[in-house]
């Protein structure tokens, strides 16, 4: 599909994803970016519980893509405009959160009990906005189109410099908050809820591994030392250290050094934790 014009790439697309339904896969379908991104949790969950999938990635050019009356073709084939898109013989799911619970649940990944389901959900809601609440780390990572000056001040503040950064501190405040939901886990064995790996280490996994701690590996390790041995801990697991070896997409964000601030490279994740030998 790469070497066709990007519009039939798109047109193909469109057409794919409207045939995607619970009527006609015969196995779990899920379309998302080529990339790590908020996908990382949905893919890790069924890689570690052995179950098969079709994996449909798409470019941030195919998703980018005019057509001469200005539309986004391939944005318009999802029902509210955004991926992940999951579907399998059951139902068709557009939320990464619903998708990640959903999922959880089959796979007795959301808690022991209803305290634990709940305090699951209230990690991966924390989580969610860490990527994407005001003072989360897309606003201020995504640069295109952003005037250096402009993209610098945003950094600055972020990271809690600056005039604006006392006030935002969006890369502290966030993970002052993972920070407070390990020690709310009075367990104190490794996990975030309960006492085995569920969701909650997933989506928390992702945010403080491939986005907070790719983002600033000096501020996480040396600030953050709890967050550290958490994250090396989840990399331990058999499951998931093999998702990362063998499965992870190579690239966060996109490979356009015009696009994000950082995190960029596929030599930017790596290091990030140790996997066992």
């Amino acid at each position: 599909m790469s070497e066709q014009p990007l519009a039939q790439q798109v047109e193909q697309l469109v057409k794919r994803v409207a045939e995607i339904s619970p009527e006609t896969v015969s196995r779990p379908t899920l379309v998302y970016f080529d990339i790590v991104g908020i996908a990382w949790p949905i893919r890790c969950l069924l890689h570690i519980n052995n179950i098969d999938y079709d994996y449909l990635p798409i470019t941030i050019f195919q998703w980018s893509f005019r057509a001469e009356d200005g539309c986004q073709p391939l944005k318009a084939a999802f029902s509210n405009g955004h991926v992940p898109l999951y579907v399998d013989q059951q139902r068709s799911l557009n939320q990464s959160g619903l998708i990640v619970k959903t999922l959880a649940q089959q796979n007795n990944m959301m808690g022991r009990n209803e305290a634990e389901a709940l305090a699951i959900e209230s990690v991966m809601a924390h989580c969610y906005d860490a990527q994407f609440h005001w003072n989360g780390m897309l606003g201020v990572n995504i640069r295109l189109n952003i005037p250096d000056d402009v993209a610098q001040a945003r950094l600055d503040s972020f990271m809690g410099n600056g005039t604006w950064g006392v006030v935002t501190n969006g890369y502290r405040n966030q993970l002052d908050g993972f920070v407070h939901l390990l020690e709310d886990n009075n367990n104190a064995n490794g996990f975030i809820v309960g006492d085995s790996l569920t969701a909650a280490d997933l989506c928390a996994f992702n945010v403080l591994c491939n986005w907070y701690k790719a983002f600033d590996r000096e501020v996480f390790s040396s600030e953050y030392p709890m967050l550290e041995d958490y994250i090396q801990g989840i990399a331990q697991i058999d499951g998931v250290a093999d998702y990362i070896r063998n499965v992870q997409e190579p690239t966060l964000w996109f490979e356009l050094p015009t696009v994000a601030m950082r995190l960029t490279s596929k030599e930017e994740l790596e290091g990030l934790v140790t996997l066992p030998t």
